[in-house]
């Protein structure tokens, strides 16, 4: 563990804002892309975040939640773009994005749990079952093309797929210790 009065090591310290910005990535586009409109200029808001939490690393609270820092930047960085564009009727006041950014952090909480049973989860999948998954969602191919790939019928895939994510969504719920419904269908539709 770091003491206030030891060096950082800039190598370490970039692989950790990586990490860190990795998983928080997603929450800071969605309550970006929330209050401005604009895709292009929500990029640009964005790399500015980007920017600004690299710049300022050295000054984040390790013991604190990285998401809700950040998020701070990404408010900062949105109230200046706002109040640039005061005049575009389709802009937020301070309140509204105030408020939009603890929502965000809020289901940052809960979106965090979820991808981390999702990663536990997604071990339990192999073989076969596994090389789908990896085919549908990694590489974004459709039932037919990973039919061929595979020489099953798309249909087959479909089902295939179907009976994954349900297994998938029961294994999620028993991570995060949600009851499942005694009637949940165990095959395909």
């Amino acid at each position: 563990m770091k003491h206030d009065n030891e060096p950082i090591d800039p190598a370490a310290s970039r692989v950790e804002l990586n990490v860190l910005w990795t998983k928080a990535h997603p929450v800071v586009l969605a309550f970006i892309r929330s209050t401005v409109r604009d895709f292009h200029r929500s990029e640009d808001v964005m790399q500015e975040v980007a920017a600004t939490a690299a710049e300022k690393f050295d000054q984040y609270d390790r013991q604190r939640p990285f998401p809700p820092w950040v998020l701070g930047i990404a408010r900062n960085k949105v109230l200046a773009y706002l109040r640039k564009h005061a005049g575009d009727r389709h802009v937020f006041d301070d309140e509204t994005v105030g408020k939009i950014a603890a929502v965000c952090v809020d289901v940052e909480g809960e979106l965090s749990g979820m991808r981390n049973a999702l990663e536990i989860c997604m071990k339990l999948i192999k073989g076969r079952a596994r090389k789908i998954l990896e085919m549908r969602y990694v590489r974004n191919q459709t039932p037919v093309v990973i039919s061929r790939a595979t020489g099953m019928s798309a249909n087959a895939v479909s089902v295939m797929l179907h009976r994954v994510r349900q297994t998938l969504r029961e294994c999620v719920d028993r991570q995060l210790g949600k009851p499942i419904p005694i009637d949940t269908p165990q095959g395909g539709d």
